[in-house]
């Protein structure tokens, strides 16, 4: 069974703040061809950050082959309140001691709830030791049901800089992590579009066991 784990793109979707709204109208073609004409940025929904996002002469997300976009996961739900940093102490409860190189880490905060609300910019994150002990053990990506790793109400960068400054991907805006088990692997896709350049990218996000 997949379970799927993103948004819907549609017209009029929560964006992040400041950054583009989405675009969709039909293009004008010859009968009886249909073609969606589509404008969104690169960070629209349940998205892949990679590390050119944040890092000056980062990898763009066409540099990553496809074997870092399909890998094992697990999910580590949280019981956290509005802004509140999630603590290393927190993931390290329902993670395995050893064995995370290379594995997806992903955060069921149930902020996924307060999707287009004014709330969802009040969410959980990652606190500053959490960041960098994920990138200590060498986890291939991060995600998160929340708009962000970092605090977005605040502004902070500290999750940012040092997950993709270990060149961990990151994915936010996840959906319906409440479906996965705390402490089972699951295999996980979050295959972007190949964008030449591309600082990230929309991606369609499912999981099966």
């Amino acid at each position: 069974m997949l379970i799927d784990l993103s948004h819907t793109i549609a017209r009029g979707m929560p964006v992040f703040p400041g950054d583009p709204e989405v675009e969709l109208g039909p293009a004008e073609l010859d009968g009886p061809w249909h073609v969606l004409r589509v404008a969104l940025g690169t960070h629209t929904g349940t998205h892949i950050d990679a590390a050119s996002h944040y890092v000056g002469g980062g990898r763009t997300i066409d540099d990553y082959p496809l074997e870092r976009f399909v890998l094992e996961a697990r999910v580590v739900h949280l019981e956290a309140a509005a802004e509140e940093p999630v603590a290393w102490a927190a993931l390290e409860a329902q993670l395995p001691a050893s064995g995370l190189a290379g594995t997806a880490v992903l955060l069921h905060t149930g902020w996924d709830r307060h999707w287009g609300e004014p709330e969802a910019e009040r969410h959980p994150y990652l606190s500053a030791e959490a960041a960098r002990r994920l990138a200590a053990a060498g986890v291939g990506l991060v995600g998160t049901d929340a708009l962000n790793v970092d605090a977005t109400a605040a502004g902070t960068e500290h999750a940012h800089e040092a997950l993709l400054g270990a060149d961990v991907l990151i994915v936010e805006n996840l959906t319906g992590l409440d479906r996965l088990e705390a402490g089972r692997p699951y295999r996980c896709a979050f295959v972007p579009l190949r964008i030449e350049g591309g600082d990230g990218s929309p991606i369609r996000a499912f999981a099966w066991s």
